[in-house]
């Protein structure tokens, strides 16, 4: 789960990343990046990405962001917090460029801006935020087609699971290309590779730098209808830059992992999507073996509109995922997720989202006890988005957060509960 600290440093990222409601999202470009989204904050540039989206051009835009959290560091219900302050508030002010062009059949998208943040009472943390990210979707011919690109950004890292009140600056560098081959008319073969490479300047948090690759090969049938079904291989490898020391015992805490799933893009109706993607994964790591383990992974997406008015998206998953940790090395996680948009007028949009997560942790020392370690994470938000003149938004959002179980004692802060608001004001020239 995303910290509310994430509402300023991630804003301008979540601006870019907005789509269409009516239109199914797109699938992540690595399973690295499964991550929960703070729907009520994406909304915040929704109207001015979604038009630089469709007209080519320059164009300049700024945003002006408060927000309070009464639970900033996601501290336990008994912690008192640091200096017996757990709340606090802080503002954004933000200004980027996002150009759109079309060079014959290719497309060139250029974004970059900067951000300024600062806490009224936790000062330390006052940071810059940076972003840039370059994207070319080229095309040769009618048949052969993909996206070759790069991003850069440097963001406050969430402290979910971080106990500390220190600033935590995460560097994420990124190089991704993938490629489609469409060979005949019902069928298409499919690769990409992406590498993220990651650095964090808080030397307790050292151990996290990483630099992580993942591949893809498949093939999908074409269905006249426009759904597709399809079979997709991944490897993912992951290598840190530093040794790891567990009870005493230095080691490498590198990893791979192998899946094969099966791809499913069901167009039932012209206006509502299923997806699928599920198959077997295997994870292996470099030292302590043990810790090698395998599982099922599936998650299903749908996603409607009602007369361009109403618009749903929600999804289950189960998925497994390995734990960096001497107590247990997997964990199995389950969850459901609910999204509306309601279109109330052209000038006014209403959004709500829920979102309920249980993590089964197994493996090591975890296994030899007849305690149940896992946690639940739920969340719920609603914002409100106004149009008061053509080219400005005004957004806000409130939202309530709460984890419970022996895990989050753990592998975590603890049980704790959270909830805040923002505002913001969008401005695209």
């Amino acid at each position: 789960m995303l910290s509310p600290l994430d509402i300023f440093s991630d804003c301008h990222r979540r601006t870019k990343l907005v789509t269409a409601w009516g239109k199914l999202p797109r699938l992540d470009r690595t399973t690295d990046f499964v991550r929960s989204c703070w729907l009520g904050v994406a909304l915040i540039g929704a109207v001015s990405a979604n038009a630089q989206e469709t007209q080519p051009g320059i164009h300049p835009y700024a945003s002006l962001g408060q927000s309070y959290d009464d639970n900033l560091f996601r501290l336990s219900d008994n912690n008192p917090g640091y200096g017996g302050v757990r709340s606090d508030r802080s503002s954004q002010l933000q200004a980027g460029l996002q150009v759109n062009e079309n060079i014959g059949r290719q497309m060139v998208k250029v974004q970059a801006n900067v951000s300024r943040v600062k806490f009224q009472h936790f000062t330390q943390l006052d940071y810059n935020g940076k972003d840039a990210e370059v994207e070319l979707n080229w095309q040769l011919g009618n048949r052969l087609q993909g996206t070759l690109g790069g991003m850069y950004e440097q963001i406050l890292a969430p402290y979910t699971d971080v106990v500390t009140s220190e600033r935590n600056l995460r560097v994420q560098r990124q190089e991704f290309a993938t490629a489609r081959w469409s060979f005949h008319p019902s069928w298409r073969a499919r690769v990409g590779y992406t590498r993220d490479m990651y650095s964090f300047d808080l030397s307790a948090q050292a151990y996290n730098n990483r630099t992580v690759g993942a591949g893809l090969v498949g093939i999908d049938y074409l269905a006249s209808s426009g759904s597709s079904i399809g079979l997709q291989v991944d490897q993912i490898r992951s290598r840190y830059d530093t040794l790891r020391s567990i009870n005493g015992r230095v080691i490498d805490a590198g990893n791979d992992q192998n899946d094969v799933k099966l791809n499913v893009d069901w167009r039932v109706t012209p206006i509502t999507n299923l997806q699928f993607l599920g198959g077997w994964a295997k994870r292996k790591h470099v030292y302590f073996t043990e810790r090698d383990s395998s599982g099922f992974n599936a998650k299903l997406k749908a996603a409607t509109s009602m007369d361009g008015q109403l618009g749903l998206n929600g999804a289950v998953w189960r998925e497994f995922v390995a734990v960096e940790s001497a107590l247990a090395s997997y964990a199995m996680q389950t969850g459901v997720s609910a999204n509306v948009v309601w279109n109330i007028s052209s000038k006014l949009q209403a959004t709500a989202q829920g979102r309920a997560e249980r993590r089964t942790f197994s493996g090591l020392l975890v296994s030899s006890s007849t305690l149940d370690v896992s946690d639940r994470n739920r969340r719920v938000s609603a914002g409100l988005s106004y149009l008061p003149m053509n080219r400005v938004q005004v957004s806000g959002t409130v939202f309530r957060e709460a984890r419970s179980g022996l895990a989050a004692a753990v592998f975590g802060n603890g049980n704790y509960r959270a909830k805040g608001v923002s505002l913001n004001v969008n401005v695209q020239y």
